[in-house]
């Protein structure tokens, strides 16, 4: 079942064991997301992180590229002779995309990205919040807001330094210039480059392994990792702490030892 009410055109979900699988479909569009999908996206990342069947969200798109962006073209709301009062944007993007990254990177539940093709605007975002990005080593990685004429948004100015570095952030967010899948891993932007043909089994693997993991303890790891980009030496350190307190009470924790003791591979069923 998916989070969302009804079915929302150019988003397939489906829930395939312990792994949520979420489809960009709109492949005659690059799979360009609409208002509905980006809406779609946050309640089912929001609601995977409250359902203990889910173990990680595998993301990807239909046909040759992962995603083009957002379709501006698309956007509800856009025609029309009446023209919208100053701040629209501002007040549309605080419920629209500037919530979807920020649930990517808060919800405790792993997210894999497999991308071939295009990765741009909004899609490279995608791939830049997920914990692991496996690419085509000829994709196309994009963020060319200031080539349209206007600027950076849904946290495409915050993920990229952090990930690449200040001088080769402004390269890709001022100057608007592509990069390859095979340098994007070489910039540490993703997690792994390979073949195009390779994708799908390459990211199928990570997933099968996150979804066979210590849940508790992968998630709670990944939530660590986010903090510690905006916390102090001493906040992380007490975050750490109840971390490992929570992690070591868990029936993972606990079959861990049970298997070290009885000399075989822990068996791991994420509580």
């Amino acid at each position: 079942m998916s989070a969302s009410s009804d079915p929302v055109d150019g988003l397939l979900v489906a829930h395939d064991g312990p792994v949520l699988r979420l489809t960009l479909d709109r492949p005659a569009r690059k799979n360009a997301l609409t208002d509905d999908i980006v809406l779609a996206l946050i309640a089912e990342i929001d609601a995977a992180g409250l359902d203990e069947s889910v173990r990680v969200i595998a993301l990807t798109g239909t046909g040759d590229d992962f995603c083009s962006g957002f379709d501006l073209g698309q956007r509800s709301g856009s025609s029309g002779d009446v023209r919208p009062r100053v701040g629209s944007v501002q007040r549309r993007m605080q419920t629209h995309v500037n919530r979807l990254i920020p649930v990517m990177l808060e919800t405790q539940v792993p997210i894999v990205v497999a991308a071939t093709g295009w990765s741009i605007g909004l899609g490279l975002n995608l791939l830049l919040a997920s914990d692991f990005a496996i690419v085509a080593d000829d994709a196309r990685l994009r963020a060319p807001f200031t080539s349209f004429g206007f600027t950076p948004d849904s946290g495409a100015s915050w993920l990229l330094p952090r990930l690449v570095g200040v001088a080769r952030a402004k390269e890709m967010l001022l100057l608007g210039r592509e990069v390859s899948g095979t340098q994007a891993a070489d910039w540490g932007m993703v997690h792994r480059a390979v073949a195009a043909a390779e994708v799908a089994a390459a990211a199928a693997t990570l997933v099968d392994e996150l979804a066979a993991a210590a849940t508790v303890a992968v998630g709670l790891t990944k939530t660590l990792v986010q903090r510690g980009l905006t916390t102090d030496l001493a906040h992380q350190l007490a975050d750490e702490a109840l971390a490992m307190e929570l992690s070591s009470r868990s029936d993972d924790f606990r079959e861990y030892a049970a298997a070290r003791r009885e000399k075989r591979d822990p068996d791991f069923q994420g509580r």
